[in-house]
């Protein structure tokens, strides 16, 4: 759980139903659940939680309602009006709830990386290996901070590409302002993984 000055924000992994769990091979399911919970770590770590906090104070977001995010364990389903854009995230005011995806990586990518990706030293990892793994982070991060931007102007009524033009304005503020310091939460975490989360299982 983490706990910010003007919000209150409860991350966890999101159980899948069962008739999504069947479409994925086990390599599948266990490479995203690796993922998942390296993202939920992550989070959950010392340095984001301060980094967030300090983004919640500097705009002024409030919310009445605890925050619940989830850490999904599977990438979102294709767009049906826009089947080339890809969700890494969503907002829902009525449920005060925050979702976070995966990315999208090609099966040759995940047979042949393995849940391994997420366990192994930073330090053993190839440099493409590591490339990989700071897009994952990177990727959670911004989308992070973006969805939480969306909780600051839930009130305020603007139309909808007003909105989301401020907020990708600011998260590419924040990203830009934050890069130094991903490469050192990365390292410090990397080594502990919440390993013994399971999928649905919170913290």
């Amino acid at each position: 759980m983490s706990s910010v000055s003007q919000i209150r924000i409860r991350a966890r992994l999101a159980k899948p139903p069962e008739y999504v769990l069947v479409k994925f091979p086990r390599y599948e399911r266990e490479f995203f659940l690796g993922y998942a919970n390296f993202i939920l770590g992550l989070i959950l770590s010392r340095e984001i939680r301060e980094m967030l906090s300090n983004l919640v104070s500097a705009e002024g977001i409030r919310s009445d309602r605890s925050i619940d995010l989830r850490v999904m364990i599977f990438p979102a389903r294709q767009l049906r009006r826009h089947p080339s854009r890809i969700l890494y995230g969503s907002y829902s005011h009525s449920l005060a709830q925050i979702s976070l995806y995966p990315l999208r990586i090609s099966k040759d990518r995940i047979r042949r990386e393995g849940r391994e990706l997420f366990s192994s030293s930073l330090d053993e990892l190839s440099m493409v290996q590591r490339k990989l793994i700071g897009e994952i982070a990177t990727a959670a991060i911004s989308t992070l901070i973006h969805e939480v931007l969306h909780v600051k102007f839930q009130q305020r009524s603007l139309a909808r590409y007003v909105e989301e033009g401020m907020v990708q304005r600011l998260e590419k503020t924040y990203m830009r302002q934050w890069a130094d310091k991903i490469d050192g939460v990365l390292r410090s975490q990397f080594s502990s993984l919440i390993d013994d989360v399971s999928v649905g299982k919170e913290p």
